[in-house]
């Protein structure tokens, strides 16, 4: 009987999960093989993140990502659902909904998520994904990451789920194998990637999709190529679609678990001449339907893109922080002397200035900057990543587009400015009290 567990450990020196947590990896499997079927174990395409396997147009935006899931779904057996993604744009504090997102267990990353089922306006049932839009921004390692929730929606769809969270998610690891999405979740199962945010600029991010870690995952891979008797040809193209980690627990992996048949004893495959036909590409890769009302033609709106500071508060209210320019001055005065002199002390030969009169000079000229500063005012924009210098003229910032709807003296007073504003705009909690009736002539 399933219970809570602890989550696979590796054993660093040997490559592969502890001798338990193989039993049990491969015990869920078998499990699920005997409650579903061998044939998908043995005829279901083991997808590969190219055009072969997802020949549809991705052009970064909602309906791109609805034919992602779609296409999985359709992998999955599941095509007679209709597919609907929410992509969120914003972080978690500021959209103020989640759309039934999990939370992340063992630090894992959840970009997509299954958030459960649902009927439509023409009475077709749907499976409802949640999208992150940053991971839009990395196509390739949203495969793996949707093709997880997809395996989610499979288990809820067929009554697999179990009460345990730890459980189910290892479980959900384990039925991604099964439908054949192996490669792809054992190569996102640690990921280092670098994601671009829409400029020209790019940042380093781990991705880590699902709970039971790349030793796992490789090792589950190698016993679904062990059950599909593929041959070495086979084992090497599966190594170099995986990282280098990956692959190395691959192939350890498949050196323990050898014959192929013991591998399919223990899983309850039977032989190969009692498989089915294999089915065809063309089965396999049908064409997705648009949605009703979606121009395959239209160009679509980018999503998660970074559109930086210009424009980002347009429409939303921001202040104006007004207050003394005493310190902008001092610095503006006082540095260039202390870094130029320093450079002068240090790097050129026969000029010997002593380095305590310059930072006597450049403190001097702080406090001067100070003095002067104090008779100035420094307006500039609330927001955080604007900060633009603001006139009295403006009524609206001039780089990130918020409206000025009033004046604060510091920048960390902002979001008690937007608390107190957005109180003052709610209507009131007790309606008013009717007009008394008049007494009849």
């Amino acid at each position: 009987m399933l219970g809570a567990s602890p989550l696979p450990k590796a054993n660093e020196e040997i490559l592969l999960p502890q001798d338990d947590d193989q039993a049990w990896l491969l015990g869920e499997l078998a499990r699920l093989i005997k409650r579903q079927g061998f044939e998908t174990l043995v005829n279901a395409p083991m997808l590969e993140p190219t055009p072969m396997f997802f020949p549809d147009r991705w052009a970064g935006g909602e309906p791109s990502m609805r034919r992602l899931a779609q296409r999985l779904l359709h992998y999955a057996g599941l095509g007679e659902l209709t597919a609907v993604v929410h992509i969120f744009e914003e972080s978690d504090e500021r959209r103020g909904e989640d759309e039934n997102k999990p939370q992340a267990i063992a630090g894992e990353t959840i970009d997509v998520w299954f958030s459960g089922f649902a009927r439509d306006a023409q009475g077709r049932r749907t499976c409802r994904f949640g999208v992150e839009g940053v991971a839009m921004r990395d196509p390739a390692s949203l495969v793996a990451i949707t093709a997880r929730a997809v395996a989610a929606a499979y288990r809820a769809h067929h009554g697999l789920k179990v009460p345990d969270r730890v459980t189910e998610e290892r479980l959900v690891d384990v039925t991604t194998h099964y439908l054949g999405f192996g490669i792809l979740t054992t190569d996102a199962a640690r990921k280092h990637v670098t994601i671009a945010d829409g400029s020209f600029r790019s940042k380093p991010k781990l991705l880590r999709v699902g709970v039971l870690g790349p030793h796992a995952m490789g090792f589950l891979l190698a016993a679904h190529a062990h059950a599909r008797g593929l041959d070495r040809k086979g084992h090497r193209h599966i190594a170099r679609r995986l990282p280098d980690n990956q692959a190395a627990f691959f192939r350890r992996a498949l050196e323990v678990l050898a014959p192929e048949e013991s591998v399919r004893a223990r899983l309850g495959v039977p032989d190969m001449d009692e498989w089915p036909d294999p089915m065809s590409m063309r089965s396999l890769i049908p064409e997705i339907a648009a949605e009703d009302g979606e121009d395959e033609n239209a160009v679509e709106e980018r999503k998660g893109v970074d559109k930086g500071v210009v424009g980002m508060n347009a429409g939303k209210p921001v202040f104006r922080v007004e207050r003394r320019a005493s310190l902008r001055v001092a610095k503006l005065l006082a540095l260039p002397v202390l870094m130029g002199g320093g450079m002068v002390a240090r790097g050129f030969q026969g000029v010997d200035i002593p380095m305590w009169a310059i930072m006597a000079a450049s403190a001097g000229l702080a406090l001067l900057g100070l003095l002067i500063g104090w008779m100035l005012t420094d307006s500039r924009c609330s927001e955080p990543k604007c900060g633009a210098e603001l006139t009295a003229e403006h009524t609206s910032c001039p780089r990130c587009g918020g409206d000025i709807v009033g004046v604060i003296d510091h920048p960390k007073k902002r979001l008690a400015a937007e608390e107190a504003l957005r109180l003052e705009q709610a209507p009131s909690a007790e309606p008013p009290a009717p007009d008394a009736p008049k007494p009849a002539a």
